[in-house]
C-alpha cells in the first residue's frame, strides 16, 4: 500500500465520514486513494476558508475531530482566517496540506514553503511528516491531540513523496482506546484488567511524573497490593520508587532493543506518566514487542499513546488515581497471590543487588579505575539515602544502580541531555533542602560547561561534594560511533580532552574550593568520607578508565 492508502485506513479507523477539502497537485495521491476506496466521502469547498468553516461546524456539532485537506502554502494561507476561529472556539480539527516532494524542496518549487511555521500560531501543534514509517504515528497523534483538552485544531504537512511511498500492508498499529479521565468507570476498567492478570505478567514503568505528582508513596501502595515489579523509565530524572524496596527492578533501558527485551515476557505494562520509553539512538524495530499490552495513567492527555498504542489510558492525577487503585486492589484482589509474587521479586531484588556489588568489587584492582569501582567506592564511603545529583554520563548507569534511597527527592538528573546542568543544580537543591549536603557526580566534559558553579558553592558555603569522573574524553560519543559503524579500530576527531589535560584541582582551588585527586577505590573512599565530614564544598577528581 502507499502512504496515501495508509492515510485513508487511519481515517476509517478514526471514524471519519467526510474529508473537507480543496485539492491541488500535491494532494492528488490522497484524492486518488479516496477515489479507489469510495469512502470517506469528499466534500468539495471552492476556497480553503470555506473548507475549514465546514469542518469547524461539523466538529462542533459532532464533538469529534473533523478532517481537512487543503492545497500547499497558498491554500493553507487562505484557511488561516477560519483556523483562527477554530482555535479560539476549541474545535477539534485535523488539518492537512500537501507539501512538495522533499527531494524538490531545495529548489523552492511552486507553492512550497514553511507550512508548519505558517500553521503554528493558529493550531495546537504542527508537524511535517518526513518518512512514510512515521505517517501513521503522526496521524494517530493528531486525532488524539485534537480531541484532548483543551481541544483545538492541529496541523500535519504531507509531502507528496511520503504519500506516494510504499509501506507494508501488514502490522498495522491498532487504534488506542483512551478513557479521557480517571473517573470511577475508568478505574474500574483498569482494575478488571490488572486483577485478571497474574502478578508476574504485569510490569509497572514509572516516569518522573510520579515524583512530580507526589505519588511515590501511592505507587508503593499499589505495587505492594498487586505484588508486581516496578522499573524506572528511561533516564528517569528523579526518585520514582525507593531503590531499596524489594519490588524495585531498576531502569528499563536506554536503547529500543534494551526496552524491547525488558518488556518481552509480560502481558500488561502499566506506564505512569509520559515519555517512559526515551531511546538514545535509532534502533529499527518496534519498541514494544508484539503481544504486550500497554496501560497508561498520565496527567497530560497528550502523553497518552503518544507513539505506541495503549489498550486503556486514564487522564488524571497520579497520586489520587494510584491510591484509589491500591485501595480497590486490597479489597478485591488475591492477597495470597500478590504476597507470593512479591516474595519472589524480593529474592530477585536482593540477588541483583548482591550481583552489582560483587561486580563492582571485582573491578577494584583495575588501573586506571573502572567506572563502577569508582562509583561504588564513592557511594559506600558516605551514608545511604544521601541526595545525589547525577550528570556522570558514561557512569550514570552505575550511579543509578548503586545509589540506595528509601524515599523520593534523593536523586536528580537532567533527562534533556543538555550538558552543564548538574553542578549549578546541586547548589539549588542544597539550598532548597536547607543546606543539606549533596553529592554531585559529574563527568569531566560536563563539568567544563558550568565550572563557575564551584565559585558560587564557595561563596555561599554550600556543602556540595563535586565528584568529577574523569576519563579525559567524550566516551559516550566514541561508543555510539563504534556501535553505529561496527568498528572498534577507529581514530576520533574532537573527542579527547587530554592535550592539555584539564587540571580540576587547580580549577577548584582558583575558585576557593579545596580539592584532591583519588586514583584508586581506597583513595576514593578516604576522600569521600573526609569531604562529606567537612560541611563545605569540596571537589574530588577521579581519573577513570573506559569501563
Amino acid at each position: 500500500m502507499t502512504g496515501a492508502d495508509l492515510v485513508v485506513d487511519v481515517l476509517a479507523d478514526e471514524g471519519v465520514r467526510h474529508v473537507f477539502g480543496n485539492p491541488g497537485t500535491t494532494e492528488l495521491p490522497l484524492v486518488a486513494a479516496l477515489s479507489r476506496r469510495g469512502e470517506p466521502g469528499y466534500v468539495l469547498g471552492l476556497q480553503e476558508s470555506v473548507v475549514v468553516g465546514m469542518a469547524d461546524g461539523y466538529a462542533q456539532a459532532t464533538r469529534r475531530p473533523s478532517f481537512v485537506n487543503v492545497h500547499a502554502m497558498a491554500g493553507l494561507g487562505n484557511a488561516l482566517g477560519n483556523l483562527t476561529n477554530a482555535q479560539v472556539q476549541g474545535s477539534p480539527i485535523v488539518v492537512t496540506a500537501g507539501q512538495a516532494d522533499q527531494r524538490h524542496l531545495v529548489a523552492d518549487p511552486l507553492l512550497s514553503g514553511d507550512l508548519t511555521g505558517l500553521a503554528a500560531p493558529v493550531t495546537k501543534w504542527a508537524h511535517e511528516v518526513r518518512r512514510v514509517d512515521d505517517l501513521e504515528v503522526v496521524l494517530r497523534r493528531a486525532f488524539r491531540d485534537a480531541a484532548s483538552p483543551r481541544r483545538g485544531p492541529v496541523f500535519v504537512s504531507l509531502p507528496t513523496d511520503v504519500l506516494q511511498a510504499e509501506t507494508p500492508a501488514t502490522d498495522r498499529t491498532p487504534r488506542s482506546a483512551v478513557i479521557r479521565d480517571s473517573t470511577a468507570p475508568g478505574v474500574e476498567d483498569l482494575l478488571d484488567i490488572l486483577l485478571g492478570t497474574a502478578p508476574d505478567r504485569i510490569l509497572v514503568v514509572a516516569g518522573d511524573d510520579v515524583s512530580a505528582g507526589d505519588a511515590v508513596g501511592a505507587l508503593v501502595e499499589l505495587a505492594e497490593a498487586l505484588g508486581v515489579a516496578v522499573l524506572g523509565s528511561s533516564l528517569y530524572g528523579t526518585t520514582v520508587f525507593p531503590t531499596t524496596h524489594p519490588l524495585w527492578a531498576g531502569e528499563i533501558g536506554l536503547t529500543a532493543g534494551d526496552i524491547r527485551e525488558t518488556l518481552r515476557g509480560y502481558d500488561r505494562v502499566l506506564v505512569l506518566g509520559g515519555r517512559a520509553f526515551m531511546a538514545y539512538g535509532f534502533d529499527p524495530g518496534p519498541m514494544v514487542p508484539s503481544g504486550v499490552e500497554l496501560l497508561q495513567i498520565a496527567e497530560d492527555p497528550h502523553q497518552i499513546a503518544r507513539f505506541v498504542p495503549v489498550r486503556l489510558g486514564l487522564v488524571g492525577g497520579l497520586r489520587a488515581t494510584l491510591r484509589k487503585l491500591a485501595a480497590e486492589v486490597r479489597k478485591r484482589g488475591d492477597a495470597g497471590r500478590a504476597a507470593t509474587s512479591a516474595a519472589g521479586l524480593a529474592t530477585t531484588h536482593l540477588a541483583n543487588r548482591a550481583e552489582r556489588e560483587a561486580a563492582a568489587l571485582d573491578r577494584y584492582p583495575d588501573s586506571p579505575m573502572a567506572p563502577q569501582a569508582a562509583v561504588h567506592a564513592l557511594l559506600r564511603a558516605i551514608p545511604d539515602d544521601i541526595v545525589v545529583v547525577d550528570e556522570s554520563m558514561t557512569c550514570d548507569e552505575h550511579v543509578r544502580a548503586l545509589h540506595r534511597t528509601d524515599g523520593p527527592g534523593r536523586y536528580f538528573a537532567a533527562r534533556g541531555g543538555g550538558l552543564g546542568w548538574a553542578m549549578p543544580a546541586a547548589l539549588g537543591i542544597s539550598l532548597a533542602y536547607e543546606r543539606e549536603p549533596v553529592l554531585c557526580v559529574v563527568g569531566d566534559g560536563s563539568a567544563m560547561y558550568s565550572p563557575q558553579a564551584i565559585w558560587t558553592a564557595a561563596h555561599e558555603g554550600l556543602p556540595v561534594v563535586f565528584a568529577v569522573v574523569n576519563n579525559a574524553q567524550y566516551l559516550m560519543l566514541k561508543r555510539n560511533l563504534r556501535r553505529t559503524t561496527g568498528r572498534d579500530d577507529m581514530s576520533f576527531v574532537g573527542m579527547d580532552v587530554d592535550d592539555p589535560a584539564v587540571d580540576f584541582l587547580a580549577l577548584a582551588e582558583a575558585m576557593g574550593v579545596e580539592a584532591c585527586r583519588a586514583t584508586s577505590p581506597a583513595d576514593v573512599a578516604e576522600a569521600a568520607e573526609f569531604a562529606w565530614s567537612l560541611g563545605r564544598p569540596y571537589l574530588i577528581d577521579l581519573p577513570i578508565g573506559p569501563g
